[in-house]
């Protein structure tokens, strides 16, 4: 069969037979089903890059949830632990202070109660010389009187009765008994001992002058350091460090006895830290050093 087509630009006809028409018709028909499967394709495309965006999107918020949630919860776990933290300290607080009010109110009545028996036994010293020096002088007087021959003739005058100063200055000459309290502590003669005296304690140097004094006749080492930047001690405290021998916590516990016994408003205890760390400043001797003393005996206000 023969056709005859009229072009376009042209009038004259183009001649096509049936066979070349069904080849043109096959051509676009493939032509359509290429163009309609390149459009699915990139249809599917376009949903899968959409479906996986959504997935993608929902990954990251639900990490980001979590994540966010992960911490809140540790977050709130840590403010539980910093609360019972500032609990227990508000608690140790209170237990302190507590603590430290009634070592005052103890350290307080056992001042009024050192300072009432020293009192009594200073009277009691005093009394008691008084008597010894009665006694000697009546002796001195009953035994010159005794060793004197009998007078022939009772017109002579008596003899005046010496005086108290003769009586003394004829007495023989005797060494002084020591006190009670260095004839407690020569056992441990040769013990040495660091005197930390607060600097803020206006009555502190006296008490320990006299306490070292003691010690030093007793055949101890004591040396003292003044003691600045630390306050709030109230008596004397004899302090030992931590582990010490047997040997020195006996010469501290005598210590301790023999300051109660004369009025010494005094306590032990044991070092609260490393031996050779302290508070504050330290002022004397340089060699040996303060921390050397296997004993520290701290004088702060109202030692007596």
């Amino acid at each position: 069969m023969t056709m005859t087509v009229t072009g376009m630009r042209s009038n004259k006809p183009v001649t096509m037979d049936i066979e070349q028409l069904r080849g043109w018709a096959t051509f676009m028909d493939r032509a359509m089903v290429v163009s309609l499967v390149a459009t699915v394709v990139a249809v599917v495309a376009l949903g899968i890059t959409t479906w996986l965006s959504f997935r993608f999107s929902g990954a990251v918020r639900a990490h980001e949830y979590a994540a966010i949630h992960r911490y809140k919860v540790e977050m709130g776990k840590h403010a539980a632990e910093l609360e019972q933290e500032v609990s227990k300290a508000r608690e140790r607080t209170l237990a302190l202070e507590q603590a430290a009010s009634d070592a005052d109110a103890r350290a307080a009545r056992a001042a009024r109660d050192s300072a009432a028996a020293a009192e009594k036994a200073r009277t009691a010293e005093v009394d008691a010389e008084e008597v010894r020096k009665r006694v000697a002088e009546l002796g001195k007087q009953v035994r010159e009187a005794t060793a004197r021959p009998p007078e022939p003739a009772p017109a002579v005058a008596p003899e005046t009765p010496p005086t108290r100063q003769e009586v003394e200055s004829a007495a023989p000459s005797r060494e002084a008994e020591p006190s009670p309290m260095v004839a407690s502590l020569k056992k441990y003669a040769g013990t040495k001992a660091a005197f930390y005296v607060l600097d803020e304690a206006p009555d502190a140097p006296a008490a320990a002058a006299t306490i070292s004094g003691y010690l030093s006749d007793a055949g101890w080492a004591p040396l003292t350091w003044t003691w600045t930047g630390v306050g709030g001690i109230v008596g004397v405290v004899v302090l030992i460090k931590d582990g010490s021998d047997p040997a020195t916590d006996e010469a501290a516990s005598a210590i301790l006895e023999a300051l109660r016994s004369t009025g010494f408003n005094a306590a032990k205890g044991n070092w609260p830290a490393d031996w050779r760390r302290f508070r504050g400043t330290l002022t004397g001797p340089q060699s040996p050093g303060p921390t050397e003393a296997p004993i520290r005996i701290v004088i702060g206000a109202r030692a007596r």
